[in-house]
């Protein structure tokens, strides 16, 4: 990939989409830097006192949030600029390069979508995406990507919902003071494993039927089967997980809510899916190649911004010179540059709050903040008063660990938000040209085969009644992250430009002649030079001159007339009758 600049057009200066999560990440950044600063500054004091049992706690939390604060800023930096290079965005297909034939599946899909005039979406399977498309049923039009991040997003929410639900039944309804710690363990377990591990991985959480029956029966069973097993069980010292477990399903059920809300935002109404289409049939004294070129040098003509087509299908018609007839196919298809949508340009911060599209986005990139933040707090409380030698009491570990719960859940905002940031609409045109037909040769010639001098012979191949399609469309198509995959999600038909196109390759068809003529300049300077040798070839020399002027004046001096009998010549040229023999002398 290499970064397109033109001092002609800015059409493909794109303004940065996430500005406003650099802003963002930028101040989670100075604030993790700080507070990882404080913690080694707290370490260091504790060495100079010789406290050893004070030092692990803030040498390595001070540690991991300046390293978490240098990946918040690494981040932010490396999209303080945001260039769209030559080829992209990703093309819909593979591309063909110049001089190759040839073509792909996916170019094939792309050519039955033109033909069908609609675009084709998964149908939803199984409850969880069933209710998700009957309250939102324009989900279904929305682009691959949205639909898959809602699919997960409101699978991964349920299943938060549904491990929250039980485990408060379980704690709160029939947990005693014995049996909560280790319900706390069974649900963080599960929680984290299932739930929370794949849901901050950017994945679907691990939750079938099978499980949500267990946990309906953990939560009502649970804590009894808990309490016959805690004779058996070993103490736990005070230690205990239920405010990780607590924090961990709470603030994930919230990021997703958000996620999933800013996800729904991203649908738009139903598109309009139109295609023009121009059939015709066309006879030609020349072979269908001639029709490929000239719509080479016409699609050509037509490039957008200088910037060359991008080919994903062509078939040359081919008429071989070994047979006299014969049957052809041909075809190409090609797309212009993609173009962003009018009206494109990153939102400030008041324009994002007041667009439906861009108001989630930035309320989860907010919640990431207020959890970095929170996290921030409760570590630094944590290392301040954490001894080594205090050992569980006060179960003073809780703290860190919620810090890092929250920690993840924001990065998982951050994750979510992003990608949403990413999404960019562009604009284009598919051309699609068929041609089909049958073709045969035969000679033509110029010129009397006995008395011209110029003679011409051609061997024309004639197409008969080929069949020439023309598929057009305005398409919108939209991708999330620059070098992501590309969707078309609306076509719009283009009447009048694709007539123009069929019109104006028929009349280029027709117009083709079958005679040879010498028509370049060198041609007709040869021919003077010729046409003057030959006029000075005619000319007589002074001899032959002479004679012919000797033979004309004897031409003259004789009689007109003379006597058949005698041979005498007739005394004037109105004479009837010999005057030496009287003859009559012939009329």
């Amino acid at each position: 990939m290499a970064y397109d600049y033109s001092s002609e057009s800015k059409l493909l200066e794109l303004p940065n989409p996430y500005r406003l999560q650099n802003h963002l990440l930028w101040l989670c950044a100075v604030v993790l830097v700080l507070a990882g600063i404080t913690g080694l500054w707290w370490a260091r004091g504790a060495v100079q006192d010789q406290a050893w049992r004070l030092v692990i706690a803030p040498l390595l939390t001070g540690v991991a949030m300046l390293v978490a604060g240098l990946a918040c800023a690494a981040t932010a930096a490396r999209r303080l600029r945001f260039f769209f290079g030559r080829g992209r965005p990703a093309p819909l297909a593979p591309e063909i390069p110049t001089g190759a034939v040839g073509g792909s599946a996916s170019a094939d899909r792309v050519k039955e979508m033109l033909r069908q005039g609609g675009i084709t979406y998964p149908e939803p399977h199984g409850a969880v995406e069933g209710l998700l498309y009957h309250w939102a049923p324009t989900l279904i039009t929305a682009p691959q990507e949205v639909q898959d991040l809602a699919r997960r997003h409101v699978f991964n929410l349920a299943a938060i919902a549904a491990t929250l639900v039980s485990f408060l039944v379980s704690w709160v309804l029939f947990g005693t003071g014995s049996t909560r710690p280790w319900i706390g363990f069974l649900y963080f377990a599960f929680g984290f494993f299932f739930l929370a591990r794949p849901v901050l991985t950017q994945q679907r959480a691990r939750l079938s039927a099978a499980s949500l029956v267990g946990l309906v029966v953990t939560a009502i069973v649970g804590p009894v089967l808990v309490a016959w097993l805690a004779p058996q069980l070993p103490s736990t010292g005070g230690f205990s997980l239920n405010t990780q477990t607590f924090v961990m399903l709470g603030t994930a059920l919230v990021a997703c809510g958000l996620a999933m809300a800013a996800v729904l935002a991203q649908v738009d109404p139903s598109p309009q899916t139109r295609t023009s289409v121009e059939q015709g049939r066309l006879s030609m004294n020349a072979p269908p190649a001639l029709l490929m070129d000239e719509l080479d040098r016409l699609l050509q003509s037509e490039w957008t911004e200088r910037i060359p087509n991008r080919r994903y299908a062509r078939i040359d018609p081919l008429t071989p010179a070994t047979s006299p007839s014969g049957s052809f196919a041909g075809e190409l298809f090609e797309e212009t540059q993609p173009l962003p949508v009018a009206g494109t340009k990153a939102p400030t911060f008041g324009a994002a709050l007041g667009t439906p599209r861009h108001r989630f986005v930035l309320l989860l990139d907010l919640y990431g903040v207020v959890l970095v933040c929170v996290a921030v707090g409760i570590a630094l409380h944590f290392v301040r008063g954490f001894d080594v030698q205090a050992g569980w009491r006060g179960n003073p570990l809780s703290l860190i660990g919620s810090a890092g719960i929250l920690a993840f859940v924001a990065a998982f905002c951050f994750q979510s938000a992003s990608r949403l940031w990413g999404r960019f609409n562009f604009e284009s045109v598919l051309v699609w040209v068929e041609m089909a037909g049958n073709w045969q040769t035969s000679r033509v010639g110029t010129g009397n085969s006995f008395t011209s001098r110029l003679n011409t012979q051609n061997d024309v191949v004639r197409t008969e009644a080929m069949t020439l399609r023309v598929w057009r469309a305005r398409i919108e198509s939209v991708v999330f992250g620059k070098d992501a995959g590309r969707q078309v999600t609306a076509m719009f038909s283009t009447e009048r430009e694709a007539k123009a196109l069929a019109v104006h390759l028929a009349q280029f068809g027709q117009s083709q002649s079958v005679l040879v003529t010498p028509g370049s300049a060198e041609d007709h300077a040869r021919f003077a030079t010729l046409r003057a040798g030959e006029d000075l070839l005619g000319q007589p020399t002074a001899a032959q001159l002479a004679h012919e002027q000797h033979v004309a004046t004897a031409l003259t001096a004789m009689p007109a007339k003379h006597c058949t009998a005698c041979g005498a010549g007739a005394a004037s040229a109105e004479a009837k009758f010999c005057a030496r023999c009287g003859t009559a002398l012939p009329a």
